[in-house]
């Protein structure tokens, strides 16, 4: 099957490079350059509560302030790198750094830590924590976070807010629907797929890499 080959090559590619490969870009900065939320691999919050934090990041977006998230529950989701949990806030800088020019902040949320660079860097102070280690804490501190970090920086939110649509075509959206072809959405779908699974390996490797680990 053609979307079988095609898969198994670009798998067979991104497993074949050197983790060295990574270390002129972190992949953090470059998922989200496509998508305002990088949610945990190792904890993933439920989809009920991921699509409420999407909502609120549409509604920020919608009010031209495209803030971007990131949620790591543990080591799992940093490749065994404790930079990204223990020094959230130089991490985020990091990641911020990358992104520029940025018209809003980047948010990291950590169970002990959150980190926030861009627009409004000193806005991590007295910003709730997670009450939790899990997905759902992470991506609830994260709403909290975000209503707080527009309110202040003159986007105040509204109180009620939908929750987004579930989409699991993403930002590939619109090459699913030009597509006409019979095969066509069962491609992008795949490579949708594909594109999450070299996200969490570009992070895994990247982590892995003691080219860029910071001295």
């Amino acid at each position: 099957m053609r979307v079988g080959r095609v898969l198994a090559a670009l798998l067979a590619a991104a497993l074949a490079l050197p983790a060295s490969a990574f270390a002129h870009g972190d992949p953090t900065a470059h998922y989200l350059e496509t998508d305002s939320l990088l949610t945990s691999y190792a904890s993933p919050p439920e989809v009920a509560v991921e699509l409420q934090l999407r909502g609120v990041l549409d509604a920020a977006a919608a009010r031209r302030y495209p803030i971007k998230v990131v949620l790591f529950a543990d080591e799992n989701d940093t490749g065994g790198e404790r930079e990204p949990l223990d020094q959230t806030q130089y991490y985020a800088g990091v990641v911020g750094s990358q992104l520029r020019p940025l018209k809003a902040p980047v948010l990291i949320v950590t169970p002990d830590r959150l980190g926030v660079a861009g627009t409004q860097p000193r806005a991590a102070r007295g910003l709730e924590l997670p009450q939790g280690d899990d997905g759902n804490a992470l991506a609830r501190a994260a709403m909290v976070a975000v209503r707080r970090l527009a309110a202040d920086g003159g986007h105040t939110l509204p109180e009620y807010i939908p929750p987004a649509k579930n989409n699991p075509f993403g930002i590939l959206d619109n090459a699913r629907r030009d597509t006409h072809t019979a095969n066509g959405p069962w491609l992008t779908a795949a490579v949708a797929a594909v594109s999450l699974l070299l996200g969490a390996l570009l992070v895994v490797l990247y982590r892995r890499s003691p080219a860029v680990r910071r001295v």
